[in-house]
């Protein structure tokens, strides 16, 4: 029992690191962005009206004026706030966890076990890649030590690897999802992250064509935080039911089960990624939902849309979308960059770092 208890003990240990990580990416990246939005708004370069008589005394653009310049940002200043968001829902789970297991329950630990792996490898993975587009969003400058930026872009990059490889962690994260997809099948239901699952047709004919079509066809009903937690949860659950079906259809064709799980691994990751921004999106929606100023819960339903949209535009084979529904999409983004740009500013402000820490 004591060895049962220790074992409990440096399990809760490593959730909670795992839970730091996901946070902690979030407050990085966020510190680089606030770097990079700040800076944009104060460089200045490219002509107003380039088409003038040329003159060096000519008025020029604040670098963020440049459509480009406010996409590659603002999704940076979108994936930290759903980081942050999430950890600290992740660390809040925790905490309850852990005092369940003094009581000796252990029910919840497997899912925040493959959730926090999943999690924690997405959240690094993504927090490395967003500081180094903020340190090129900073051109020239970005390179100077000076920046600030620049030093946190490169100290960032041992995270993707502390406590676990990224694709070590997601395969963990999927092992989880195909057992869980395995007793839905079989009429267990699914309780936490992965109740999406619940959906799986008991009969093993799943629609999957219908689960990955929405109704909205225009770009203000793809800004709905109900359409894009319906194509976040559906894709998770479709990415789930055709790997696991694949894995099946290799293990009656012979396949030993280890032979079978690498010849699935690509699609194993891709599963873990997709539950884990459903679960991020989740969270997202549910931080705006207890925010009670209207003003502010508005900026951050703006942004948090801008989040989803982005995600599904650079994911579009995972979705049965038209040719009108993916324009749609494109349009909505554009829309939101330019309202977005309006308090880009105050949203870097909010993180309230000190002039000291961001150099």
């Amino acid at each position: 029992v004591k060895a049962d208890k220790e074992n409990k003990a440096q399990y809760g240990t490593m959730l909670s690191i795992r839970a730091g990580l996901v946070m902690g990416a979030g407050y990085r990246l966020a510190q680089g962005v606030t770097v990079a939005v700040r800076y944009s708004c104060v460089r200045h370069q490219g002509f107003i009206d380039t088409q003038a008589a040329s003159s060096r005394a000519n008025p020029e653009n604040p670098v963020i004026h440049y459509q480009n310049q406010q996409y590659r940002l603002f999704k940076q200043l979108s994936l930290a706030y759903a980081f942050v968001f999430t950890g600290k829902c992740i660390s809040e789970k925790f905490q309850k966890i852990m005092a369940d297991l003094q009581d000796g329950q252990t029910k919840e630990l497997p899912e925040m076990h493959a959730t926090s792996a999943g999690l924690k490898a997405l959240c690094t993975f993504e927090g490395a890649a967003g500081l180094e587009e903020c340190r090129k969003c900073c051109g020239g400058h970005g390179v100077l030590l000076a920046s600030g930026v620049s030093q946190m872009a490169l100290d960032y990059t041992t995270y993707c690897t502390a406590e676990g490889d990224r694709i070590i962690l997601e395969l963990q994260s999927a092992r989880y999802l195909m057992k869980m997809t395995e007793e839905a099948r079989k009429g267990i239901e699914i309780f936490g992250m992965a109740s999406y699952l619940n959906q799986i047709s008991k009969s093993g004919k799943d629609d999957v064509d219908s689960l990955l079509h929405c109704h909205a066809g225009t770009a203000d009903e793809f800004q709905s935080l109900e359409v894009l937690s319906h194509l976040f949860k559906n894709r998770a659950l479709v990415w789930c039911i055709e790997t696991a079906a694949r894995l099946d259809e290799l293990g009656k064709a012979g396949q030993s089960f280890d032979e079978a799980w690498n010849l699935c691994s690509v699609d194993l990751v891709k599963c873990s990624r997709v539950h884990c921004y459903h679960v991020i999106l989740q969270n997202f929606v549910a931080a705006i939902d207890d925010i009670e100023d209207k003003d502010v819960k508005a900026v951050l339903t703006r942004l948090c849309v801008l989040f989803g949209l982005i995600n599904i535009d650079e994911d579009l084979g995972s979705f049965n979308l038209n040719r009108n529904q993916k324009s749609q999409i494109r349009n909505a983004i554009r829309r939101l960059l330019e309202k977005i740009r309006i308090d880009c500013v105050p949203l870097v402000d909010a993180f309230e770092f000190p002039v000291s820490s961001q150099s």
